[in-house]
């Protein structure tokens, strides 16, 4: 039997909560209620796990005799805390990933709208300088669609595949022009926001979809399907606009195009594209599928990161919204 370090390894935790007697760890499928003391052991295990020191030093560090050790970390792995590496199919199925995915997505778009920035916009402690510098965001991240979006066509190897990307390509091209005139309704000029350049995560999100692209063609397709999973449902974007429009006088004129943009999204069925890829998918190995699960929650974290990058430069009033190019005579 291989060693207890080589036999399990720590699952992702997306949140932690603090109880009355412990603590609540939201994994992609549960949640696992520990205590205060049995959080500390498993803290220690999972720091433990991927280390090179011994059986002997986990014990001093858990004050527990080392012949229980095994049957606590045990504990954890039935709890679901930790995964036995040996454990679930070498290969897999193009619709049994979709399958996994699905059971994840929800914990995923959890944490990459756990930005403190959509609970500030929210209770009305943002501003509509705020809204307004997303929406510029949002139409630069959706017109470089056109530098990433061709990029999937072209490194799609099997035909059935880039038919596929292609049609996607061909119905979002030219979305940008939504956002557009949303932000035409909002006082600003077509040169204004044609000229303007966008933020740096702006940039860096765009240029990892086409990193993805080239690695992996199922790789750039999760990241797809994770940036369409909240068009699925007007109820899980409607609040949004509303409250923005309520809390900072955001025109209705203004997020009418955002709301055909979203309506259009789920017309084309956009949300069901990464299943119908998938289909096309007979097998995968496990760690081809690790891989493509890596490139997803990578995305989340660029998410995160674009938000944060969105609220700090635009919370900054002296900072120009739009964002111009330079120019030699001023620069």
């Amino acid at each position: 039997m291989a060693p207890i370090q080589e036999r399990y390894r720590s699952k992702r935790i997306y949140e932690i909560k603090p109880t009355d007697g412990g603590v609540e760890l939201r994994l992609s499928d549960r949640i696992v209620e520990l205590g205060k003391q049995e959080y500390g052991w498993y803290q220690k295990v999972a720091e433990w796990l991927p280390s090179v020191r011994g059986m002997a030093d986990l014990s001093r560090d858990l004050g527990m005799d080392e012949a229980k050790v095994p049957k606590f970390i045990e504990a954890l792995a039935h709890s679901g805390l930790l995964l036995e590496t040996s454990s679930g199919p070498q290969t897999m199925t193009g619709l049994e990933f979709h399958a996994r995915f699905s059971s994840i997505l929800g914990s995923w778009l959890s944490e990459a709208f756990s930005h403190p920035f959509w609970e500030r916009m929210m209770s009305g402690k943002g501003s509509k300088r705020l809204f307004t510098g997303w929406l510029i965001e949002l139409y630069h991240y959706t017109k470089n669609a056109n530098r990433h979006m061709p990029l999937s066509c072209a490194c799609a190897h099997e035909k059935p595949i880039k038919q596929l990307r292609a049609k996607h390509y061909a119905e979002e091209w030219n979305h940008y022009h939504y956002f557009m005139k949303s932000l035409k309704a909002l006082g600003f000029t077509e040169p204004q926001i044609a000229e303007s350049v966008p933020l740096p995560m702006t940039l860096a999100l765009s240029n990892f979809m086409r990193q993805a692209a080239r690695e992996d063609i199922l790789a750039y397709s999760i990241c797809s399907a994770v940036l369409e999973g909240t068009t699925t449902d007007r109820g899980q974007y409607n609040p949004y606009y509303q409250k923005a429009g309520e809390l900072y006088g955001v025109p209705k004129e203004a997020i009418a195009p955002i709301y055909a943009h979203l309506d259009l999204d789920v017309q084309y069925q956009h949300s069901d594209l990464f299943q119908d890829i998938l289909k096309h998918v007979p097998q995968m190995t496990r760690e081809r599928a690790s891989r493509v699960l890596d490139y997803g929650h990578e995305l989340v974290e660029h998410i995160w990161m674009w938000t944060d990058n969105i609220e700090k430069y635009y919370q900054v009033e002296s900072n120009a919204v739009p964002r111009s190019p330079f120019d030699v005579r001023v620069d």
